[in-house]
């Protein structure tokens, strides 16, 4: 970690290009005014001219992996340890973190659009036009998990590079899991919600699988291919997903939506 952050600060100054579609990334954690602030952190070895941060992407892509060795410890049907989650002092937006500070990463109950109801992950199977349910419904007892095994805490300088395990369990089916969380940094208030969009396919069981997968997305989202096909399989049911996490209201956004419906009705009446 020290030499990235090494090589990342003689960059930072240098380099801060904003971007509001950059769900390849790890999440970027910062201050702002006592509130922990999210965003993205994408190159962060300067393979593409970066490294590029923004504080206004909220939707973030896992491609999970189906593991040919099951962990012992928690057996998950499908895990993967990226997202990262990166800060370092030199970042040029936001405000450095406190040092030796613990992440706390919590589930943010949500709605899809009025009348879906509130959850914390929802469920779609990939087929047809994107509808999700919520998973409590879809596939009752399967579970979505974040930030497990590794503790997430801040060095001396206030910096963090740490990628936690994400993970479904209690026999998750393929399609796509759309969650919700805040971020709370010690010290600060918890973050506004960010949305985590994981694709489950059993045959992705390596990590090389996961790369082809992302390679293909990006260069699908880039307009260099016409689909994002990798193994005979078209994933741009999932660049949809993707695109449909991003257009999430904000909370506050749904409930002036609701409270004006209500009023308009009640003039009706």
């Amino acid at each position: 970690m020290t030499s990235l952050l090494t090589r990342f600060a003689a960059l930072a100054a240098m380099v801060c290009v904003s971007s509001a579609a950059m769900a390849h990334s790890d999440v970027l954690v910062r201050s702002s005014g006592g509130q922990t602030v999210l965003g993205a952190a994408e190159d962060l070895d300067a393979e593409e001219g970066g490294p590029f941060f923004d504080l206004e992407t909220k939707a973030f892509e896992i491609v999970l992996l189906n593991p040919a060795l099951p962990n012992l410890a928690f057996s998950y049907d499908f895990e993967r340890d990226e997202p990262g989650f990166f800060s370092a002092p030199a970042v040029p937006v936001g405000d450095a973190l406190p040092a030796n500070a613990g992440l706390t990463l919590t589930p943010s109950a949500f709605s899809i659009g009025l009348g879906s109801g509130n959850d914390t992950v929802f469920y779609w199977d990939g087929t047809g036009a994107v509808d999700f349910e919520a998973l409590s419904t879809a596939q009752p007892g399967v579970s979505f998990e974040a930030g497990i095994l590794t503790p997430l805490v801040t060095d001396g300088a206030g910096s963090i590079d740490n990628h936690p395990l994400f993970g479904l369990d209690g026999g998750a089916a393929d399609g796509v899991y759309l969650s919700s969380y805040t971020v709370t940094v010690d010290g600060l208030d918890a973050s506004a919600p960010i949305y985590f969009v994981a694709l489950a396919d059993s045959t992705l069981t390596l990590e090389d699988d996961a790369e082809l997968v992302e390679e293909a997305l990006e260069e699908f989202e880039e307009g260099n291919i016409a689909a994002p096909i990798v193994g005979g399989v078209d994933y741009t049911f999932y660049e949809e997903a993707v695109e449909f996490a991003e257009g999430i209201p904000e909370p506050s956004a749904v409930l002036i939506a609701l409270v004006a419906t209500v009023g308009f009705a009640s003039r009706r009446r």
